[in-house]
C-alpha cells in the first residue's frame, strides 16, 4: 500500500503505525523493511512497553522510535544487519538489545553506505 502511495521523485517512504508487527518466521518486529527496497515501517507498539508498569516514557520511546526507524532505512539503503553491538545496523532480539544501541551507523556500515551512493 505505502508503495502504491510513494509519490514520484520520492526516494524512500518509512510508515509509522502503532499495531503489533509480525512476520512468518518472528512471532514480532519493531520494524520490516525490503533491502535494497523503497519503503519501511516501524511499529510503536512493542516499543512502548505495554506489559511493564507505566509503560516507556516518551523520552525512551522516542530513542527506540529514532533506532529503529535508522535500522529499518538502513535495509532500503542495502544494509544488512551488522556484527557491531553498538550499530544501529545490529538485530535486536528485545528491548534490551535495542537501548544498548546508539542511533547511527558505525563505521563499515558508513562506508557500505557511501558506497551505495556513489555506485548510484
Amino acid at each position: 500500500m505505502l508503495l502504491a502511495e510513494r509519490p514520484d521523485g520520492v526516494g524512500r517512504i518509512l510508515g509509522l503505525v502503532d499495531q503489533d508487527l509480525f512476520i512468518p518466521v518472528l512471532t514480532y518486529v519493531f520494524g520490516e523493511a525490503q533491502l535494497g527496497g523503497t519503503v519501511a515501517v516501524a511499529s510503536t507498539f512493542r516499543l512502548r512497553e505495554p506489559w511493564a508498569a507505566g509503560g516507556a516514557t516518551s523520552a525512551v520511546l522516542e530513542a527506540r522510535l529514532v533506532k529503529t526507524a535508522l535500522h529499518e532505512l538502513g535495509h532500503t539503503f542495502g544494509l544488512r544487519h551488522c556484527l557491531h553491538p553498538r550499530c544501529v545496523m545490529t538485530s535486536a532480539a528485545g528491548l534490551e538489545m535495542l537501548d544498548e544501541k546508539v542511533p547511527a551507523f558505525c563505521l563499515a556500515c558508513q562506508g557500505q553506505l557511501r558506497a551505495e551512493r556513489i555506485g548510484a
